[in-house]
């Protein structure tokens, strides 16, 4: 079962009107500080690492914290008008997706690596 199938509705039931949904990825969230690249250990007790169903639609980007019995809460919602900048951030064996938002925070998630160039470009329009 696609992971689209399997939370659609979980997801619908979390958008707003007029909004639909673009894709479903599964992923995981990933340290974009410099402090948590040197010890990356100490990141799995923060959000980072955190396994996620990364959603986008047509005004929002949100992200759900897979937990270990598959089911999906909700852990973040960010307008798509407040991200700043979108950029490929990809490694050698996963494609990643690094977001800085117009307050400076800046989100990266990871995940396959033939999803992220379509997130970016619709992203980016």
């Amino acid at each position: 079962m696609s992971l689209t199938n399997k939370y659609e509705e979980r997801v619908m039931s979390d958008l707003e009107v007029d909004e639909y949904i673009i894709t479903i990825a599964g992923g995981r969230t990933a340290p974009t500080n410099w402090v948590m690249k040197i010890f990356p250990e100490i990141s799995w007790l923060t959000k980072y690492n955190m396994p996620i169903v990364f959603v986008l639609t047509n005004q929002r980007i949100l992200v759900y914290k897979l937990h270990s019995d598959s089911e999906i809460k909700l852990a973040m919602s960010v307008h798509r008008k407040d991200i700043k900048d979108c950029i490929e951030a990809n490694g050698p064996l996963n494609g990643a997706i690094q977001l800085t938002l117009k307050d400076s925070q800046t989100f990266k998630f990871v995940l396959k690596k033939d999803c992220v160039p379509e997130i970016v470009l619709e992203l980016l329009e």
